[in-house]
């Protein structure tokens, strides 16, 4: 029966009329799939997007292939089984699907097609009628032709992205397209034809595409650097400030010297210590507080000589992606140098510059992600 099985959907009957009150495709269990079942075990956990300008949505399922009964992904397009939500919205998008939420592809395709073509026509119609893009100033017939350039060619609805290293061509841009603006490193550079993505999934979507025969395939972060913030450099750590925590008493001795000798590091290598990341015009708005941080170091935590560190301003945490998650690391220290140092405001209120929150942010975040 598993060869049966369908993992895209175009609307609701489809999926109702494969299952015609037989067991459920979909779980480890059997139990029969009546439309009650389907609504509240799967539907209700509904992936939508469009593919090809259809609308279409993803179920998950229980099967035995997910281990334990727990809730997974099938990918339809290459088989591929994720286990998070998350993991499966980013790995689907870089098929080349567009996410959506429910209310956009409750039409079935037709009517959207038809939609699409009546208001082209219209458009065109309509005598003189020609947008121009505002970036360009190219003339378009419809508004739709619009739209996709601005898209395509200036990134209008795509997520911020940064250049925080133009010597060694370092970007940082949000991991996912909702939710909080969590950022991840991203490196690309035609000179030295180097293509890299922090991401697991997107090494593998790469990895797939070069198997395929698209060897510069781009994973969806790395597509973003078409339109990336020019390098501007943050205002440099003084050691004048780093003197004033420590007679503050918020860094001892050893957490100084250990600021110090990492920033000299990153002065000779000829690059930030500390890069605070604010995205454009929302800057201080979210909750928490991101830096990327320099390490002198290559590991699996940070590819590209840079972890990520976030402060929570309304509790005062920290948190690194390095060994030491759970005490002070010197990157820690290094961004709570920068805060004291420019941004002395944020940590008023916090009740410990080394206050660590017991599950951060970032954590709530991707366990939300689970649909059980």
């Amino acid at each position: 029966m598993t060869g049966e099985r369908v993992f895209m959907f175009v609307d609701e009957e489809e999926l109702f009329s494969a299952m015609k009150d037989l067991d459920c495709l979909y779980c480890r269990i059997p139990v029969t799939a009546s439309k009650h079942h389907l609504r509240k075990k799967h539907l209700r956990f509904a992936v939508y997007y469009k593919d090809s300008g259809i609308g279409k949505f993803s179920i998950p399922c229980y099967c035995s292939d997910g281990g334990h009964g727990r809730s997974h992904w099938h990918c339809p397009m290459c088989s591929k089984i994720l286990h998070r939500t998350q993991n499966y919205r980013i790995h689907i998008t870089n098929h080349g699907v567009e996410m959506t939420d429910k209310s956009s592809v409750e039409l079935r395709p037709t009517a959207v097609l038809l939609e699409s073509l009546r208001t082209d026509r219209e458009d065109e119609t309509k005598p003189g009628n020609k947008a121009a893009c505002q970036k360009c100033g190219i003339l378009f017939t419809t508004t739709s032709n619009l739209r996709r350039h601005e898209r395509l060619q200036h990134g209008h609805d795509q997520q911020p992205i940064l250049c925080i290293d133009a010597k060694n061509a370092i970007y940082v841009t949000p991991k996912y397209l909702h939710g909080p603006r969590v950022p991840i490193h991203i490196r690309k550079s035609f000179t030295s034809q180097v293509l890299l993505c922090e991401l697991e999934e997107c090494w593998d979507f790469m990895k797939a595409q070069a198997q395929s025969g698209n060897p510069g395939k781009e994973c969806r972060h790395l597509v973003r650097t078409n339109h990336a913030r020019h390098y501007v450099p943050p205002p440099p750590l003084c050691v004048n400030s780093l003197d004033e925590m420590g007679h503050k008493q918020l860094l001892s001795a050893s957490e100084k010297l250990q600021c110090r000798e990492m920033s000299s590091r990153a002065c000779i290598r000829g690059v930030d210590c500390v890069y605070p990341i604010f995205w454009g015009e929302r800057e201080l708005s979210e909750r928490c507080v991101f830096f990327s941080v320099y390490t002198d170091l290559e590991d699996k935590w940070c590819q590209f000589g840079r972890t990520r560190v976030s402060f929570d301003t309304e509790s005062g945490g920290w948190r690194c992606l390095c060994k030491r998650k759970r005490s002070r690391c010197v990157h820690k220290c290094l961004s709570a140098w920068w805060l004291f140092q420019e941004r002395p405001e944020l940590l008023q209120n916090a009740p410990d510059v080394h206050a660590e929150s017991a599950d951060a942010l970032e954590e709530a975040v991707m366990d939300a992600e689970d649909v059980v």
